[in-house]
């Protein structure tokens, strides 16, 4: 082929092809290892050597392996995100005057991210990576999901409000973060509860599907979320 010369549809297709293919498999080998190290503890060099790429591919594909982080965790939690919304739009729509019940709403929160564990095959890594995002001390991913989570927790904090009138704002604030306390850790410890220590040795916890893990997350979160308030010291 002369210098100048159209490169044939086949070899181009062919191209683009590949470079998506390494381009996937950088994300995947990054989202494997920042499961389990962290972006920290994650190097270029290990994700390169994962996705069977060369030590330059993340600069090319992404610019940066800091683009490429935000990359993996924008791909699991945007469309989780965008499914919670929409399932908040259709539940406000369809409930009476008074908005949602309480359950509803945690609920709707709730069960985006455990289904997301089931529908992309990495179960683990997906479940470790999402927990892990909300521990992150890098400052860029924690930006980003700052800035991810803005309209959830809006959206949420005024249905919750709205449940439970008796609330106020601040107490509605701290009662969200000892809900997205309760959802990480419990899906850490549902991801991994075969390799989980159980110290009491005369009982077995029950190992939960993902209906009754549901179920059970929502009634623990719902009663806190409206729990009286203690009394003032």
């Amino acid at each position: 082929m002369t210098p100048g010369q159209p490169i044939p549809l086949p070899v181009a297709a062919a191209s683009a092809r590949a470079a998506h293919s390494t381009k996937e498999a950088l994300m995947d080998a990054a989202e494997t290892l920042l499961a389990q190290h962290g972006v920290a503890g994650a190097s270029a060099r290990d994700i390169t050597r994962e996705a069977g790429a060369n030590l330059g591919a993340i600069n090319y594909h992404f610019g940066s392996k800091d683009n490429l982080v935000l990359e993996v965790f924008a791909r699991r939690m945007r469309p989780m995100n965008r499914e919670r919304i929409a399932q908040l739009d259709a539940l406000e729509k369809t409930s009476g005057p008074g908005g949602p019940k309480l359950e509803q709403i945690v609920e709707v929160l709730v069960r985006p991210v455990v289904e997301a564990r089931e529908s992309q095959g990495k179960e683990f890594e997906v479940m470790q990576l999402i927990c892990r995002g909300f521990q992150e001390a890098n400052p860029q991913v924690k930006s980003f999901l700052e800035q991810e989570f803005a309209e959830i927790a809006q959206r949420f904090e005024e249905a919750v409000r709205k449940a439970v009138p008796g609330l106020a704002p601040e107490e509605v604030y701290w009662r969200m973060k000892f809900l997205g306390g309760a959802m990480n850790h419990g899906l850490d410890v549902w991801s991994r509860f075969d390799d989980m220590p159980h110290p009491n040795p005369k009982v077995q916890p029950a190992r939960l599907d993902r209906e009754a893990f549901i179920k059970r997350l929502v009634a623990f979160v719902s009663a806190g979320m409206a729990a009286a308030l203690p009394a003032q010291a």
